[in-house]
């Protein structure tokens, strides 16, 4: 615990270093961010459902005494199943990177020129190229990802066996890794897809699709439970996997109306 602090620690001051160099200002601290108009209650509670869903089914195992034990006071752990998603976890690494550089760059630029495209007046024509290069821009940064973690997941479909092994795990927990191997890769696309809706200030609807990924992770964790050690495993994948079909959907088709939801659904200015 005392390692994961100082590292969290270290990296958020490297990091706010970093913004303080690159956004120099006038005055240290501001409080604007106060202010009720520039308030977004609805991203605080997209950023808890997101990560209690991540931890939903974490909790269900800490919490049934057959699949868990005591550590310190009201801590639990569950030898069964920490460590195996734990070392699934590990494996989104290649996907993240991914991940920020495409969208950090490529989307970003085509992003930000989309609009200021719209607010400087340009031609239709003009509009509807950087219209179609943003829309290829997002699809091609899930494209990346399906490839490189895809890749990844394979790799450690074949080297399960040994990674367990080098860890001191019995390789009876090889199926319980691959499931948490593939649920976490998807879990990588959907990451991606809420960047992109987050991107559209699509506050509500990644909002829902946090809560619906928390209940499902809830709700199908603990029917795997009543199910038996075969099954452990499947409800985290399944309501990774049910939550990226559904955001798939609704990005797929706010990218096909983004112009008609850029220009129609704003209010008229008087």
């Amino acid at each position: 615990m005392v390692g994961f602090v100082l590292g969290h620690g270290v990296l958020f001051f490297l990091l706010l270093a970093t913004i303080i160099r690159a956004y120099p200002a006038e005055r240290l601290i501001a409080f604007d961010f106060l202010r009720r108009g520039q308030v977004f209650v609805s991203l605080s509670f997209t950023g808890l459902f997101y990560n209690l869903g991540l931890w939903a089914d974490k909790f269900v195992f800490w919490l049934n005494p057959d699949t868990s034990a005591a550590v310190i006071g009201p801590l639990r752990a569950s030898a069964i199943y920490d460590l195996p998603i734990f070392l699934a976890h590990l494996s989104i690494i290649p996907g993240m990177a991914v991940f920020l550089l495409r969208m950090e760059t490529d989307f970003a630029e085509r992003h930000a020129l989309f609009y200021r495209l719209i607010r400087e007046g340009a031609s239709l024509r003009r509009l509807m190229t950087a219209k179609d290069n943003l829309v290829a821009s997002a699809r091609q940064c899930i494209y990346d990802i399906v490839k490189i973690q895809g890749f990844t997941v394979v790799l450690l479909f074949a080297a399960g066996e040994h990674l367990l092994r080098w860890f001191g795990i019995s390789p009876l927990y090889r199926i319980l890794l691959n499931v948490d191997v593939l649920a976490t890769g998807v879990q990588v696309i959907l990451i991606t897809i809420l960047g992109i809706l987050f991107y559209f200030d699509q506050r509500r609807v990644t909002l829902l699709l946090s809560i619906g990924f928390a209940l499902c992770n809830f709700i199908f964790s603990a029917i795997t439970q009543h199910l038996g050690p075969a099954f452990y495993g499947y409800g985290f994948a399944l309501s990774v996997l049910l939550t990226t079909i559904v955001g798939a959907a609704i990005l797929s088709r706010k990218l096909d109306k983004l112009e008609y939801e850029t220009f129609m659904l704003q209010q008229a200015a008087i």
